[in-house]
């Protein structure tokens, strides 16, 4: 049983075991504030190594980077030593292959190249890291890496079963501490190869499961990248020169690894050849090394491709925002605000019910609009980027509620069509700030357009740019096409969808266009040439243009509110602010009694998290979100896509999958679920009712919960079946039947791919079937 406290550190859960080592979330009360607390358990006492092991864990916690995780503690209970980290939400780099498989090349690179800066740094203060491998590399909340246990892990996690004196990870170890005992800043740039061969490959680069047979491969031959992998010969040279051999011909730093990297990303001769193919090629290849290109590119990229026509949308886009913790938790707090939560509809703590509360459209377009605001950061560049920002979210808002007061068909993409439709402009602001900033003295002094500065600047206009990037982003034609301006002159009425997305992005843009810029004396008279221009395509009067205007507005400030950003503040926010106060002056519009616009809804303030920490608070926060869903009559299928979800966050399961009785057949048949590939895991899941001698049939015949902590274990090998082994890589798994008057009619099962990997502590399984009779609640009112 575990202690309740470690030292002065209260535990509050469990977030990964290993063989000689546990991680806990713990909380700090005397800096309040939650930490991860590793304890460490050997054979016997051994006082002298305990000391050797704190004294180094000081020496590596003197390190300060921000790729590296701090140690802020150390310390020994019970006679055996523990270290008090910085708790980082999210998950680390092992996981996360585990669930992407291999990843692009500049995707690769992106995330191996902080880490390089992390171990120069700790190289450059007499420190080898000696057992670098991705469960010893991070990803927090925004997808970048960090670095922990330097120095440490090594003489922790994996002494050498052979008893020959090793210490390290066999897979991750160099050939020269393999052969000579040797290691040094040449020892950890060959992990760091390592690591960049797994992300390239989607598995590791010596899979044995022999220690011995891992550094026999190691000393005694080259890796080399599998044929399915799809690297170029370019960065194939430089993974190759990192896992040399001979640590002479490897890169001589970390340092020097990078540069080689940095220059794989941005050749200094990109642009010889000129015209525009090979300025956008230059300006992209300077685009992808920000490491946060990528996971921008691909989120948005993903999202963007899930459609609303089917009903496994709704899955494809819960999993893939559950992918990021981020991402999952500003959502949820957005969802929560007072803006978009239905009066006395209880706090929404699970994607899943953000759907069925506000509607697809609504979930993937405010996913979409944060992760484009967390990715636009930059220290030098970040008020001038939150004015383009708000101006895009305006812009969207402001589309889509246009065309709905319009009454206009075909209009479920508009808030991303407006949204992303100056998507050249903002990139080029955040990517090219030296480049943005001439096009604008440009504009200034020479009085030349937009587009004609930043072709003069850029080698091609913004427009141009933005479109490139949402094409390389698969970003569906009908996006794409509405990027395009529309030329001067009165706007025809449209016909198509594509040309209604087009008219509506453009006259939704230049109306927040004229708010941003217009001065307050020349604001109604550009309003009334804006309208004038869209009047046979947009029929709605200039009252009810002032009201959605007003409408838009709220919703932005709630957003704004959400994300700590201070409207007030920002130019574009004061413009508004005036722009809706004339409109209230000039037509009355109602303000629903909120008095002073400014108080009501541009002011900052903190919202508390909707996503709670520790299992029991999410468990139990999902239950009341269950039961307001029950009360309110949601479908059968929406409740339990909410348990589902509600477990999976809460207890860090692999995967959770729903299986229902197929009554004409006899069988359970998988349906959905959460997790890497659930939806190919459900539909493998499909096993017989009557009497076959596995644990399948145990748990729904006798309506049983059952925990199966490894399959391999020789006690229960023998029961369990083929088909489940084919299925899902998982060592461990729990079972939990939803039985109606003693028959089955549907399983919950979720996993773990480790053995060992699910701990069900007494009050989290009391809350687990606590869900379980909800779902079956749900069943009886459905049928």
């Amino acid at each position: 049983m575990m202690s309740s406290k470690i030292g002065r550190y209260e535990i509050r859960g469990e977030l990964g075991r290993g063989a000689q080592s546990t991680v806990y979330l713990a909380f700090d009360p005397q800096l309040q504030r939650q930490v991860a607390i590793k304890t460490l358990h050997f054979g016997g006492a051994d006082p002298a190594r305990n000391r050797r092991l704190l004294e180094e864990a000081r020496s590596s916690a003197q390190l300060r980077h921000p790729q590296i995780v701090p140690i802020f503690d150390v310390g020994e209970a019970g006679g055996d030593p523990y270290l008090v980290f910085e708790y980082v939400p999210g998950k680390n780099l092992a996981d996360f292959l585990r669930q992407s498989g291999a990843l692009s090349a500049v995707k690769a690179v992106s995330l191996l190249r902080p880490v390089l800066d992390a171990i120069g740094h700790a190289h450059a203060q007499g420190l080898i890291h000696r057992d670098l491998k991705p469960s010893n590399v991070l990803l927090d909340e925004d997808g970048m890496p960090r670095v922990m246990d330097f120095g440490i892990a090594a003489r922790v996690d994996a002494a050498d079963p052979a008893g020959r004196g090793y210490t390290g990870t066999p897979a991750y170890m160099a050939p020269e501490y393999v052969l000579r005992r040797e290691y040094g800043e040449a020892s950890d740039v060959f992990s760091a190869g390592l690591l960049l061969y797994e992300m390239l490959a989607g598995r590791p680069a010596v899979g044995e499961r022999d220690p011995a047979a891992c550094m026999r491969r190691l000393a005694g031959e080259d890796l080399r990248l599998p044929g399915d992998a799809a690297v170029d010969d370019a960065l194939a040279a430089i993974l190759y020169k990192a896992l040399a051999r001979d640590p002479a011909l490897r890169y001589r730093s970390a340092a020097q690894f990078a540069e080689a990297l940095d220059h794989y990303l941005d050749p200094e001769d990109e642009v010889a050849g000129g015209g525009q193919p090979a300025t956008l090629d230059f300006l992209m290849r300077r685009m992808r090394h920000k490491s946060d290109f990528p996971a921008l590119s691909e989120s948005v990229g993903a999202i963007n491709k899930i459609a609303n026509s089917e009903t496994e949308s709704i899955d494809k886009l819960s999993n893939t925002i559950l992918k990021d913790f981020a991402l999952t938790n500003k959502l949820l707090r957005l969802v929560n605000s007072a803006y978009y939560r239905p009066a006395g509809g209880g706090t929404i703590s699970t994607v899943s019910r953000a759907v069925v509360v506000l509607g697809f459209e609504a979930v993937r377009n405010i996913a979409i609009t944060v992760l484009l605001f967390e990715h636009l950061q930059n220290k030098n560049n970040a008020r001038l980027l939150k004015e383009e920002f708000l101006r895009a979210s305006l812009a969207g808002v402001l589309a889509r509620d246009l065309g709905a007061a319009a009454k206009l068909r075909d209009l479920e993409q508009s808030f991303i069509c407006a949204l992303f439709h100056n998507l050249g402009r903002l990139l080029a602001q955040y990517y090219f700030p030296e480049e943005f900033d001439e096009v604008r003295r440009l504009m200034d002094q020479k009085s030349l357009g937009e587009e004609q500065a930043a072709l003069q600047v850029l080698g091609l206009s913004f427009e141009d740019m933005g479109v490139a990037i949402a094409r390389q982003w698969g970003l569906p034609s009908l996006i794409v096409g509405s990027m395009r301006h529309l030329p001067a002159g009165p706007v025809r009425a449209t016909n198509g969808p594509e040309e209604r997305l087009r008219m509506l992005s453009s006259c939704a843009n230049e109306v927040c266009d004229l708010i941003a810029r217009a001065s307050p004396e020349n604001r109604e008279r550009e309003l009334r040439k804006v309208m004038a221009r869209f009047a046979d395509a947009l029929p709605v009067d200039e009252r009810t243009m002032r009201q959605t205007v007003h409408q838009a507005v709220d919703e932005l400030g709630e957003f704004a509110r959400v994300i700590q950003l201070n409207l007030a503040q920002t130019a574009i926010g004061k413009q508004m602010r005036q722009f809706v106060q004339g409109a209230a002056g000039a037509d009355a519009v109602d303000d629903g009694g909120e008095g002073d616009f400014a108080d009501a809804t541009l002011l900052d303030s903190t919202l508390p998290d909707a996503v709670p920490a520790d299992p029991q608070s999410v468990l139990t926060a999902g239950i009341q979100d269950i039961s307001n869903a029950l009360v309110e009559g949601c479908k059968l299928n929406d409740i339990l896509r909410i348990i589902l979800e509600t477990m999976y966050r809460a207890m860090g399961f692999r995967r959770v999958i729903l299986c229902v009785r197929d009554a004409k057949a006899n069988t359970m048949q998988g349906r959905f679920g959460f997790g890497p590939e659930a939806a190919e895991a459900a539909r493998a899941f499909r096993f017989p009712l009557s009497f076959t001698p596995d644990i399948f049939h145990a748990a729904t015949a006798k309506g049983v919960d059952i925990l199966i902590s490894d399959i391999g274990d020789p006690k229960i090998a023998g029961r369990i079946p083929d088909w489940y082994r084919q299925a899902v890589p998982a060592r461990s798994f729990v079972l939990l039947p939803l039985n109606i008057k003693g028959s089955p009619v549907a399983l919950i099962y979720a996993d773990r791919d480790e053995a060992g990997g699910i701990s069900l502590p007494e009050k989290e399984l009391q809350l687990l079937r606590t869900l379980r009779n909800q779902a079956i609640l749900a069943i009886k009112q459905g049928s």
